[in-house]
């Protein structure tokens, strides 16, 4: 009986036994994916297990990496990888499914803003299978590729457009690409501030847009305008290229959502033609037909990049310009003026200018002492006069006995130095003339005469004054003088006294703290200054050392000390007769009140010794007896 209940226990579990393991190898391998099977880098694979296998049982292996039990893995190279499920048991179970992962590429699209606030994004991209458009403002809309989705703002403040690209059903892992808009409520012409001609083929034209809408750059041709170019977003200026003279200009801009234009006020590339005459240049130029004389302002001439003449009469396109020299280049613009703040400039014409007329004479000339009293000429040459289209210059000097000196030089300068003068015998007076390249000669300019700045008085006087005495400049009329006093030659003065140009003034001379001091004159002279020769006044050190002194207390004489002026080191010593220190001292005003050791000194003789140095380096060793009496 006990044999057959233990027959029976066994058939039992080896029954049960064949049914577990039929169960679990009858299950297959099988699963899918949370997020899909594309995505970009980084992409994170989670698993979602359908086998219905005990999950002790189940592990993963992620393209080539190592074999594991978890259900997630994130991939960071792109490519195309296998992701298998392994179940254990008797005999294994497996399946395999394929995966893609790609680089993360921003999207390329284009943003179009239209009026009324309307703004479209255009999708130019085919990488992704979809793209999510996101306006900035919490509206988001689901585009197919060169798909496109639009967007009215409520306002015209600035918004970020973000434009993301996904994969199949996947969940948005890649890039986002930023656009920044400011949406446009109507449509704004732009407006064209300058024209200027560079080159006999191209131009310049400078202008403000308005919007930030597609801008084009058009010529008008027999059959209409016509478009040359397009003008970048946010830019200022445009080199125009291939142009001829006279050719019309305009702006154009556009709304492509209703194919709307507005376009700028029209401008001509201007031209001026010049022909050389004798002792004249003569100057022409022209007013479009197709511009509105309504709008004319004036006309501007230049030469040389200066202005020679204005008009607002816009039928006066000529000019005879008489003020020329030989052989001097001279370089002509026109610039035509609108009341709308719009200036059209033509390119420079350029010729060598012919005459047998004397050269106007210089007019503008100034003359100054430099720091080491050596004068130095400068002027200006007449307008139109340029150094290059000169030969030769000619100076003439007077001096206080009217004796005259003249100078030649081969240059074109427009200064020089004399290195001749003698201060004794000033002042010096010079004129200066020219021989221009066609050997004419220009007259002699006036007489300029510098400043010439003297003094009475004696400085090695302990006091008194130093009285300063200045002639006037010659040249240009001005009654704006200064006198300086420096410590040093070059150096910013440190005293600085509003003068006359026929006057005194003096300086005491006890009252002085520099022991040597520069001393010039400037006169200002509207936008340029002259100076003085400069006068150099050197005052002397000294220390006077009383030989007696009576500590008695009725205030006269109680104290002792030393009298100086100009000392920059110092020290003092007072000796008793056994050699001992009663007093010392590195102060020039210090006194001694005859105390020793808490009490009075004795009366009898002492020895002073001074070691000083003076502002100019001079050293002083004074040994002195001198009497203490009570």
């Amino acid at each position: 009986m006990i044999l057959n209940k233990f027959i029976f226990f066994i058939v039992t579990l080896l029954f049960l036994s064949f049914i577990v393991q039929e169960k679990i190898f009858a299950q297959e391998a099988n699963f899918t994916f949370q997020n899909g099977t594309t995505g970009c880098v980084p992409f994170t694979v989670e698993v979602i297990d359908n086998s219905g296998a005990d999950p002790s049982l189940i592990s993963y292996k992620f393209g080539d990496a190592p074999v594991q039990k978890g259900t997630d893995f994130t991939f960071i190279t792109p490519g195309i990888y296998s992701v298998t499920q392994f179940i254990s048991g008797g005999s294994s179970v497996s399946k395999t499914n394929i995966i893609k992962v790609l680089s993360r590429e921003p999207v390329d699209f284009d943003v179009i803003s239209c009026v009324g606030r309307r703004v479209k994004v255009q999708i130019r991209d085919f990488y992704y299978d979809a793209y999510r458009v996101n306006f900035g403002n919490n509206r988001v809309v689901e585009v197919e590729r060169n798909g496109f989705a639009e967007h009215t703002y409520p306002n015209e403040n600035e918004y970020m457009i973000t434009v993301n690209g996904f994969f199949d059903e996947s969940s948005e892992n890649c890039i986002g690409t930023e656009r920044l808009v400011r949406p446009i409520n109507q449509l704004v012409p732009a407006v064209i501030n300058r024209l200027e001609a560079l080159t006999n083929t191209t131009a310049k034209i400078d202008y403000t847009l308005n919007t930030n809408l597609p801008h084009k750059l058009e010529k008008m041709t027999p059959s209409g305008f016509e478009r040359v170019g397009s003008l970048l977003e946010g830019s200022s200026s445009h080199i125009i290229q291939n142009v001829s003279f006279s050719d019309i200009y305009r702006i154009s801009v556009e709304d492509d959502c209703q194919s709307s234009t507005e376009t700028s006020s029209i401008v001509y590339v201007p031209d001026v033609n010049v022909a050389v005459e004798e002792n004249h240049v003569n100057i022409h130029w022209e007013l479009r037909s197709e511009l509105d004389d309504d709008t004319f302002l004036k006309y501007v001439v230049y030469r040389n990049d200066e202005l020679l003449y204005e008009t607002s009469d816009s039928t006066l396109t000529y000019l005879k310009d008489e003020q020329v020299a030989c052989q001097v280049r001279y370089c002509y613009q026109v610039e035509t003026q609108y009341k709308s703040g719009l200036k059209a400039l033509s390119s420079k014409r350029c010729v060598l200018a012919q005459s047998n007329i004397p050269p106007p004479a210089v007019s503008d000339i100034y003359a100054t002492f430099t720091p080491t009293n050596q004068i130095v000429l400068n002027w200006n040459y007449p307008n139109g006069i340029t150094t290059s289209s000169i030969n030769e210059l000619n100076f003439m000097r007077i001096d206080k006995n009217e004796i005259s000196q003249s100078y030649s030089l081969n240059s074109s300068t427009a200064n020089f130095e004399d290195s001749q003068v003698d201060i004794s015998k000033t002042p010096y007076c010079y004129a200066i003339s020219y021989v221009s390249s066609c050997k004419l000669s220009a007259g002699f300019s006036n007489f300029v005469c510098p400043i010439i700045l003297s003094y009475e008085g004696n400085p090695t006087d302990k006091k008194g004054s130093i009285i300063f005495d200045w002639t006037m400049f010659r040249g240009v009329p001005t009654n704006n003088y200064v006198l300086e006093q420096l410590d040093s030659l070059g150096k910013t003065p440190f005293n600085i006294q509003n003068v006359f140009s026929s006057s005194t003034h003096s300086i005491v001379i006890e009252n002085q703290t520099n022991q040597t001091s520069y001393f010039r004159v400037r006169a200002n002279l509207g936008d340029t200054v002259t100076y003085s020769n400069t006068v150099r006044i050197d005052f002397p050190s000294f220390i006077n050392l009383p030989n007696v002194f009576t500590p008695n207390g009725d205030n006269l004489n109680d104290t002792y000390g030393i009298e100086s002026r100009f000392i920059e080191e110092f020290e003092m010593m007072i000796f008793n007769k056994w050699g001992e220190s009663v007093f010392q001292s590195n102060d020039t005003t210090a006194r001694w009140d005859g105390r020793y050791r808490n009490g009075f000194a004795p009366s009898g003789e002492y020895t002073l010794k001074v070691v000083a140095t003076d502002q100019r380096g001079r050293k002083y060793i004074l040994t002195e007896i001198i009497k203490l009496l009570r």
